[in-house]
């Protein structure tokens, strides 16, 4: 996606400042805010911008825009601490210390909820692979105040990446990771989350795991991969995964390799 960075419109010199910086260390080009978004994109041939101002960044595309939020992960931390457990925390292995890889960051919720589960006896180091969901994942981490102080000590506590997963994989150290967990992009989404995720889904990289990345995982994570798709995915035909945890009713099903 050809993306530009820009400001607010009504910006002061700070805020530019720190605009143009981040266009040169992200190497997307710098464009003054002039009128409205939609002219911008039409004259220097753009689908989407970074904006800054006085909060958090935004993403902006085709009239669309997408910031740093927690989404679900507060309902998932508070359903936790009424005793509760998560679909995905269950599936962590019980040993302590642990080390979590999640190999696809996007909206940071997945990264947010183990982190806020392991607190200080484990830690979540986080890929991103688009270089808008790595800068606003970046700022949001540092930044966000999660509205109480586990969630904010949770978020501060992630250590995020600009890396791909299968780059960032080719190079790491055999057993470096005790989990390596994927969610990535769903080829056929939840319908239900279409809409009101579209600045998102523009921003997202849409790279598929594929048996190359299974076997490099394999060679990374001491203990066990997660893997997060739909029912349905054909990635849960092969015969690396030890288990397969859906339900009836439920858009999304969790495949376990364990090492």
């Amino acid at each position: 996606m050809n993306t530009g960075v820009t400001t607010i419109r009504n910006y002061s010199r700070p805020v530019r400042d720190e605009a143009r910086e981040r266009a040169s260390a992200l190497a997307l080009p710098y464009v003054p805010r002039e009128g409205t978004l939609e002219d911008m994109a039409a004259m220097n041939h753009m689908e989407g911008f970074l904006i800054y101002g006085k909060k958090q960044p935004s993403f902006w595309t085709g009239g669309e825009e997408y910031r740093f939020h927690l989404g679900t992960a507060v309902l998932r931390t508070a359903q936790m601490e009424r005793g509760n457990s998560d679909r995905l925390c269950r599936l962590l292995p019980p040993e302590r210390p642990l080390s979590v890889l999640d190999a696809t960051f996007g909206q940071g919720g997945d990264s947010t909820v183990m982190s806020w589960f392991l607190g200080k006896e484990g830690n979540v180091t986080s890929l991103e692979k688009s270089t808008v969901l790595y800068e606003i994942g970046r700022v949001g981490l540092s930044s966000f105040d999660g509205g109480n102080e586990r969630i904010t000590k949770a978020l501060r506590h992630i250590h995020l990446l600009h890396e791909d997963f299968r780059t960032f994989l080719q190079k790491a150290a055999p057993k470096s990771f005790d989990v390596i967990y994927f969610d990535t992009m769903f080829r056929a989404p939840v319908k239900r989350d279409v809409n009101r995720m579209e600045g998102f889904r523009r921003a997202a990289s849409y790279d598929l795991l594929d048996e190359e990345i299974l076997t490099l995982a394999l060679h990374i994570a001491r203990k066990r991969i997660i893997v997060k798709e739909r029912p349905f995915s054909l990635l849960f035909q092969n015969s690396l995964f030890s288990s397969i945890y859906s339900h009836q009713g439920q858009s999304t099903a969790y495949g376990v390799i364990d090492v």
